[in-house]
């Protein structure tokens, strides 16, 4: 058993990239001042935005939200591809679009995804429930002197667990979580989770710099995959969304000032 753990543990090394990313032009200080969004939020665009421009598509996101207020809570998914993120990635990737436009995105967005991990975090979220609902489903027995299920309800409920959308909403292909701001962690590590398009992402958001650990699989099942054109990408995007919240932030104190 030892020796195919070892095997399986190296044939998983050798089709995995990865990249270590130290953004050094700004971090959590910057984007609260200048930005006035969340800095997770902002990363979190960023790295959707990075996505649809690399894949020209949106793609399912897991966050991983802590639920550990509760008793042996652990983790929510937060979900943060929510319309408004949507609608700012379309508004980066619109040229008629102008800053005020992309910046009033980002900030509804930003609300909404502050919302949305909040709510995940307080038991909100739809991900553990629909898992428990799944699981109790297929693997738990009736309870003693539960009705028997009728056929039109077992349908119902296959039909549920098996409808193509739930399926999809699923395949995450951008699987990331925020970790704790830390100096001396330097490398991060989150594996990717769907078979195609797909990146593992953890960041870390420190006062003047921002760590992101990105890791894809580089055999046939990653197809569509690049770990290293996402890292380059990636970077770009960071550098223009400062860019615009800092022309935003212009704008702003420049109408201020007249009146």
């Amino acid at each position: 058993m030892i020796a195919e753990a070892e095997a399986e543990v190296a044939q998983a090394a050798r089709i995995s990239s990865s990249r270590q990313i130290r953004f050094e032009d700004y971090g959590a200080t910057w984007i609260k001042q200048i930005a006035a969004v969340s800095p997770d939020a902002f990363a979190q665009f960023a790295l959707q935005l990075t996505y649809y421009r690399l894949h020209g598509d949106f793609a399912p996101v897991y966050e991983t939200a802590s639920t550990r207020q509760f008793l042996h809570g652990r983790t929510e998914n937060a979900r943060p591809l929510t319309p408004e993120a949507a609608a700012f990635i379309r508004a980066m990737c619109d040229p008629a679009a102008n800053t005020s436009d992309r910046h009033k995105a980002l900030v509804g967005a930003a609300k909404k995804h502050q919302a949305m991990l909040r709510n995940a975090s307080a038991g909100g979220g739809i991900d553990r429930h629909i898992l428990g609902l799944r699981m109790a489903y297929r693997r738990l027995p009736p309870l003693l002197g539960e009705s028997p299920m009728s056929e039109h309800e077992r349908r119902a409920i296959e039909e549920f667990f098996d409808d193509p959308l739930l399926a999809r909403s699923n395949s995450f292909q951008l699987s990331t979580s925020g970790l704790f701001p830390s100096y001396f962690l330097v490398h991060t590590g989150f594996g990717c989770v769907a078979p195609e398009r797909a990146y593992g992402i953890n960041y870390i958001i420190e006062g003047r710099r921002i760590k992101f650990g990105i890791e894809g699989k580089t055999t046939a099942a990653g197809k569509g995959t690049d770990v290293g054109l996402f890292d380059a990408t990636l970077r770009q995007t960071l550098l223009e969304l400062k860019s615009l919240c800092e022309q935003a932030s212009s704008n702003s104190t420049s109408r201020q000032s007249r009146l």
